[in-house]
């Protein structure tokens, strides 16, 4: 129930930040993040629509086609999202960077969106847009990847504002909030999962093993191996551990073989017990 609590949480103070990016320094200057939102900015301008109601109905559209694509437990997550970015948006209407540079607005309001996105991702939700045309779009073309789909949509989404608007310039500042916003996300979703991967090859495999399993209780996978320049046949030893760790499990190493063959890679986005 606490974590439940804390998901939702972090969905609506994500929603909260990206409506903010969205009235404070992006719509006032035409820019768009391509998606729902961008489109909505379009309308904002050319039509007069508010951000708020065109964002709820054309999520809403989208949902109702795409909640099928969902897992059971992100559905009602989504539904949050959504109905928190509406409602933000109505809230914050009016605030407006007062000013007149595009580029500031472009940047501050890409890593905004991209922190309140990846607040929202981070908890497995979501606030409609792009993502949920993809994933409707996958479904019908099941070889063309997701990510594709959204790239194109976002890119559409971005030229109609600068054919609208007759603005390359707008156009060019919506590509740039759009990477540093992508970016962002980015970080912020694989760094509460970012870990090393350490590979230890060495005659002593079994005895590293079995301190490391003992002492760090981080589980190690074992690999046969055959030295071409050696001929002699081996094992190597596969074990993820966070950053920190990386010391600790040197340390064992060099204590049973300080001439031991090691390297390091970094990996993200583990999955499975201790992580």
């Amino acid at each position: 129930m606490k974590k439940r609590m804390l998901d939702y949480v972090f969905i609506a103070v994500g929603s909260m930040i990206m409506a903010f990016a969205i009235d404070f320094f992006l719509a006032p200057f035409k820019i768009s993040t391509g998606g729902i939102s961008g489109f909505a900015t379009v309308l904002l301008h050319r039509f007069h629509l508010p951000l708020s109601i065109t964002t709820l109905f054309f999520n809403a559209v989208l949902f109702f086609f795409g909640y099928r694509t969902l897992p059971k437990e992100a559905i009602p997550k989504s539904v949050v999202g959504i109905l928190f970015l509406s409602l933000f948006l109505e809230l914050f209407e009016g605030l407006v960077f007062t000013e007149d540079d595009l580029l500031l607005g472009a940047i501050f309001g890409g890593v905004l969106v991209g922190v309140g996105v990846g607040f929202v991702v981070m908890r497995d939700g979501s606030t409609g847009g792009s993502d949920y045309a993809a994933l409707i779009l996958n479904r019908i073309f099941p070889h063309i990847s997701i990510a594709t789909f959204i790239l194109v949509i976002d890119t559409a989404v971005i030229l109609l504002s600068g054919m609208v608007f007759r603005n390359f310039s707008i156009m060019l500042y919506s590509v740039i909030s759009l990477y540093i916003g992508t970016k962002v996300t980015d970080f912020l979703f694989i760094r509460g999962d970012f870990a090393k991967s350490v590979t230890i090859i060495s005659p002593e495999s079994e005895k590293i093993a079995a301190e490391i399993m003992e002492k760090m209780e981080r589980g190690v996978t074992g690999f046969y191996t055959h030295g071409f320049y050696t001929k002699r046949e081996g094992r190597s030893l596969v074990c993820l551990v966070r950053s920190r760790e990386v010391a600790a499990v040197l340390a064992i190493v060099e204590r049973y073989d300080k001439t031991a063959f090691t390297y390091i890679t970094d990996v993200r986005k583990v999955r499975g017990e201790g992580f």
